[in-house]
């Protein structure tokens, strides 16, 4: 315990969720990287890293571990101390093809866990390109910074932050490093001392997360007592894995770029069509993978995460800037022919769904079924060796609201052992281009299939009128 300033509350039923697919190699973790258009001089190692001391003390998520992950009663803990050096990695990129490159680190990333009790639950990469770099040491410039354009990636433990949460770091970071350092922040070693702040408060604790009587006995019935075999036509990829390994644990990353045309024709569309871009996506998505699979494959289930920061109270708006506050909503489709007015239909009845959720408020999310859970290990451990619930998901953050200095964004996250075939993972940027993420655990969806659906998106999108 020499490391930990002071232990803090415990995790929240959201939170134990995440800690427990983490100590069992099921989920790692989650990313946003951003690409950074400032002055070189903002962009140097001292620079980023006085940056980073500045978003610690900001953010009290950032100066915590987790004590007792394996144990039924998972704490957070400030640590005394962070050392930059250990939690931030620079890569140097090639430069021939910054977005395969980029995947490629990224499905390295997710396919590591934290040691947590030591260090804090997050790590940044600082990613640039070779050539910039071996420049600036033949010219003898100190601490980089190239020709004022770096991708910066905060990858971060689940239970600390969801990925609302990573844009929000990410201005933080954009605001410290733009704003004037009169004097330097270290003096010898990169060694952040957090100060203390009071930790912000659990889902349940900032949300009421009411439960009916008919939804419980729903879900005992059907989870518990009678779980009802999975359809035979129902596609979900290859079921999960009854003995993880890292070859089946390993995330593979795909990401798809667009550019801001595509976008703005996506939002102009999905207005005159009244739905909405997260929608029509996820129709597009579906409509693809139903195109990539066996035709005997007639449905398709989805997942869509629901940012919960709407209900929480106006004067706990700004504690819950970083944190976890997420539920999800199941959707079903059935294979119908590929035209524009399936499509469209497709997504406006996905549209519907999501509404009538957000009408009904925070009661019977199943977020909330969280608290029946006696133990999660066990609840996790019997998802193993069996057909995923899940065909896909998809995860929209929204958009970076085009702050000057940043012009791109991705989002990513490991891949589910246990969770959804694979899981979509969508940001854009105002008045800039859309990235969408593909995620998955290795073999979760044939190399060949898996192909085939990124062609069928990426037409999909390119092709909306």
């Amino acid at each position: 315990m020499e490391d930990i300033a002071e232990t803090l509350r415990a995790l929240g039923f959201y939170e134990r969720y995440s800690t427990t697919r983490h100590t069992l190699n099921l989920y790692n973790n989650i990313g946003l990287t951003a690409h950074y258009t400032l002055p070189p001089a903002l962009l140097t190692k001292p620079r980023i890293f006085s940056a980073l001391k500045a978003l610690i003390n900001l953010h009290p998520p950032l100066a915590v571990t987790i004590l007792g992950e394996n144990t039924s009663e998972p704490r957070f803990a400030r640590l005394k101390s962070i050392d930059l050096e250990e939690v931030v990695q620079t890569i140097l990129l090639p430069g021939e093809d910054t977005a395969a490159e980029l995947d490629t680190v990224l499905s390295e990333q997710h396919s590591q866990g934290f040691e947590l009790g030591r260090v804090p639950g997050w790590k940044c990469l600082i990613l640039r390109n070779y050539e910039d770099e071996v420049g600036d040491v033949a010219s003898g410039a100190v601490g980089g910074g190239g020709n004022g354009r770096v991708w910066i990636s905060f990858i971060y433990h689940h239970s600390i932050a969801d990925g609302v949460s990573g844009l929000a770091l990410h201005r933080s970071l954009l605001s410290a490093l733009s704003r004037p350092h009169k004097n330097p922040t270290f003096a010898g070693r990169y060694v952040v001392h957090p100060q203390r702040k009071a930790y912000p408060s659990s889902l349940e604790s900032l949300i009421p997360l009411p439960l009916s009587l008919p939804r419980i006995v729903s879900e005992v019935w059907s989870k518990v007592y009678f779980p009802p075999p999975p359809p035979p036509t129902l596609y979900t990829g290859s079921p999960t894995p009854t003995c993880p390994t890292p070859a089946t644990t390993r995330t593979i990353y795909k990401s798809l770029h667009f550019a801001a045309k595509t976008l703005k024709v996506l939002l102009s569309v999905s207005r005159r069509e009244n739905t909405t871009i997260t929608s029509l996506l996820t129709a597009i998505i579906a409509t693809a993978t139903f195109q990539a699979i066996p035709g005997k494959f007639d449905k398709l289930t989805s997942s869509t995460p629901i940012n919960l920061r709407r209900y929480v109270p106006t004067e706990k708006i700004q504690e819950a800037a970083i944190g976890a506050y997420v539920a999800s909503l199941q959707s079903e489709f059935s294979r119908s022919p590929p035209t524009p007015s399936n499509l469209f239909s497709i997504a406006r009845e996905h549209t519907a769904q999501i509404n009538d959720r957000l009408d009904a408020g925070t009661a019977d999310l199943n977020v909330g079924m969280l608290r029946w859970v006696s133990d999660f290990f066990a609840f996790f451990k019997g998802k193993l060796g069996r057909q995923r619930e899940d065909s896909f998901a998809v995860s929209n953050v929204g958009a970076w609201d085009g702050e000057a200095g940043v012009d791109r964004v991705v989002f990513s996250q490991s891949g589910g052992v246990v969770g959804p075939a694979m899981e979509w993972c969508v940001v854009g940027v105002r008045g800039g281009g859309l990235v969408l993420g593909c995620t998955g655990c290795e073999g979760a969806v044939e190399a060949r299939v898996l192909e085939r659906v990124l062609e069928g998106v990426r037409k999909g999108v390119e092709g909306v009128e």
